[in-house]
């Protein structure tokens, strides 16, 4: 999270993959998979609340590791129908996913810059998006998006956006994605 900090302080998060940013998201995936290993998912029932969202934020920014990430939501989705509370992180990981995977999210949890502000990244059926976030508990789609930060700035002029997507388009493919 410094780093990040550091990056985005420093105008250069938005840059493309930073190769620091990379090797650390792959040692802290390589950490990770040695524990899904040994002891399985750290369920919030089983090592509290803070392990298990550790656990996930280092899965979430897993981006080079596909495999991993869809073991991790279905691990999440096997949770959630077990009765433990990850809801909020198995939507953002199936939201995420379906992005990398070319396909519409469906719970509203991405967001990305735009030429006017912080815009939900190719949202599937806007006008229920908070009946499928309801269903799952979850605050309105409104509420998530100021919860998260992306009710003010994300402005990006067309050509940041063209750069972002060529860039992000070509590593989702290299790593697997797509």
């Amino acid at each position: 999270m410094k780093f990040r900090a550091e990056l985005e302080e420093v105008g250069l998060l938005n840059e493309g993959y930073h190769p620091q940013m990379h090797a650390i998201h792959e040692e802290n995936a390589a950490l990770l998979e040695d524990f899904l290993h040994h002891y399985g998912w750290p369920y919030p029932s089983k090592y509290g609340k803070e392990v298990h969202e550790a656990a996930w934020m280092i899965a979430i920014h897993a981006i080079s590791k596909p495999a991993l990430l869809r073991k991790v939501l279905q691990i999440l989705e096997e949770a959630l129908k077990s009765g433990e509370p990850v809801a909020n992180e198995y939507t953002k990981f199936y939201d995420r996913i379906a992005l990398y995977e070319g396909r519409q999210q469906v719970y509203g949890t991405q967001f990305a810059p735009s030429p006017t502000g912080w815009v939900a990244w190719d949202l599937y059926d806007p006008k229920h998006v908070d009946e499928r976030r309801k269903a799952f508990g979850l605050s309105s789609f409104l509420e998530n998006k100021q919860e998260c930060g992306a009710g003010e700035g994300g402005f990006a002029t067309e050509e940041e956006l063209e750069r972002y997507d060529t860039f992000w388009k070509a590593f989702l493919k290299e790593v697997g994605w797509r």
